[in-house]
């Protein structure tokens, strides 16, 4: 008795078993079958393209990906895909890029990948999906694969990159940045890989992150790469005699403070005079725009007397001369200006309008500045100024009883004279280059330290 009830129990359960593993097998074939292959092209007009074909491919990788609804490929063509805001890859989505022109499927033969560093700006060999310094370029929970990722920048974890589960591979990250501007810190310049994400054969260079300049992360892999050159965003903090402690950021070999200086006393504690006379044998400092509550944001004004402290000028690189700056600090000279303007000149993530002169909205700070209309002014859409991290403000300058030029012109103190004057660093908020220009001793300028060598 009791085993013809279990011959029935069994009778009974085999159809519905049968039933659930027909049905498991229908939903995974149609799974499988609901994988999209979408195709995007920077030489498309726009994204109205369906995306099934070349011919009807999306014009943007967002579009790209949106299309494949989560699960499917993307297949993209070499060119320059600028961003402006960030890519999310889901889990079920692979990024392929690397396709050519001639390209009429998906051969994988008909793509290449990024290669040697001269083909990582060539919009004819590469996919170069590019930010604009203000937002990371792709969370990638699925799949980036053969892609060049330049320019992007966050103030948490993964300038270029957030793998989070996800894998990118036989890619290129360059020129990001993870840097949080205040006192918190950023990881991973290139890339920060968490939750078993992987990167394997991929470069990342020169870029800059508070820690792990090129890769960071936690519970992910790192297989066969090549990460070189990259750099910290920082070194470290300085404080002065009179308790002013600033921030810095590095660009290239050099580490500057990050803010005007602020001191009232030289390093051994002497107090600087303060006088309201215009003579250059007076040491002095001033208020920004006579306003004692710009000092925090702007520094104080100095002339050259107060800036140099009885040194003799220099324009050797570096300039030795310790002058107001704190001990291990020193002011700049005119070459060391120039080392500056030329090393920002040659990251073109750092030039506005494609030109490697205009690099003033680089170097200046995000606010405080007057507005201007002309493309790549300082004072056009100021909130896009600042990639370098250094931050110019505008604190005008000071001569005799008068302040002038406050929220429109930045000038910066050097070590170096011509003739009777004195070279310092100029920014115009109606310009989109950075100048070198000559005054008067006598008058208040602002004055950025620069770390002495290690």
């Amino acid at each position: 008795m009791q085993d013809e009830m279990y011959m029935v129990k069994v009778e009974k359960m085999f159809p519905m078993k049968r039933y659930l593993l027909f049905a498991f097998c229908v939903l995974l074939l149609a799974g499988l079958q609901a994988q999209n292959t979408v195709f995007v092209s920077a030489s498309a007009s726009n994204d109205n393209g369906d995306g099934t074909t070349w011919e009807t491919a999306k014009k943007t990788i967002a579009a790209g990906i949106a299309a494949a609804g989560g699960n499917g490929t993307v297949f993209v063509k070499a060119g320059n895909y600028a961003t402006t805001a960030e890519l999310t890859i889901p889990a079920g989505v692979t990024v392929m890029g690397g396709y050519q022109q001639s390209s009429a499927g998906t051969d994988t033969s008909l793509r290449r990948l990024p290669g040697i560093n001269s083909n990582w700006g060539n919009t004819s060999w590469c996919t170069i999906i590019s930010g604009a310094g203000n937002h990371r370029i792709a969370t990638v929970n699925g799949t980036l694969d053969g892609c060049v990722a330049r320019y992007g920048f966050t103030n948490t974890m993964g300038g270029g990159l957030l793998i989070d589960g996800g894998t990118a591979r036989y890619c290129v990250l360059i020129w990001n940045d993870a840097i949080h501007d205040d006192d918190g810190t950023a990881e991973g310049g290139g890339a920060y890989v968490k939750n078993n994400g992987m990167l394997l054969n991929s470069v990342v260079t020169e870029c800059r992150g508070d820690n792990g300049a090129g890769v960071s992360g936690e519970d992910g892999s790192l297989i066969n790469n090549t990460i070189t050159r990259n750099w910290p965003s920082q070194c470290g903090t300085v404080t002065d005699y009179d308790g002013n402690t600033y921030h810095t950021v590095q660009i290239g070999s050099q580490c500057w403070m990050k803010e005007n200086l602020r001191t009232t006393h030289y390093s051994d504690g002497t107090a600087i005079p303060t006088n309201s006379s215009t003579s250059s044998t007076v040491a002095y400092w001033y208020y920004p725009n006579n306003s004692a509550s710009n000092v925090v944001a702007y520094g104080l004004l100095y002339n050259w007397a107060a800036v140099m402290h009885g040194s003799a000028t220099s324009n050797a690189n570096p300039s030795g001369v310790q002058g107001v700056c704190p001990e291990g600090w020193h002011v700049p000279s005119y070459a060391e200006w120039n080392q500056l303007i030329n090393f920002v000149s040659s990251r073109s993530a750092w030039w506005c309008g494609g030109n490697s002169a205009n690099i003033s909205k680089a170097l200046a700070s995000k606010t405080g500045w007057d507005l201007y209309s002309n493309n790549c002014a300082i004072g056009n859409t100021p909130a896009n100024n600042n990639a370098t991290r250094f931050g110019v403000m505008p604190a005008g300058f000071r001569s005799s009883s008068y302040a002038y030029h406050f929220a429109g012109y930045a000038y910066l103190w050097s070590t170096t004279v011509t003739g009777s004057y004195v070279y310092y660093l100029f920014l115009d908020y109606g310009q989109s280059y950075v100048r070198i220009y000559y005054g008067e001793t006598s008058e208040g300028r602002s004055l950025r330290c620069l770390k002495d060598s290690e």
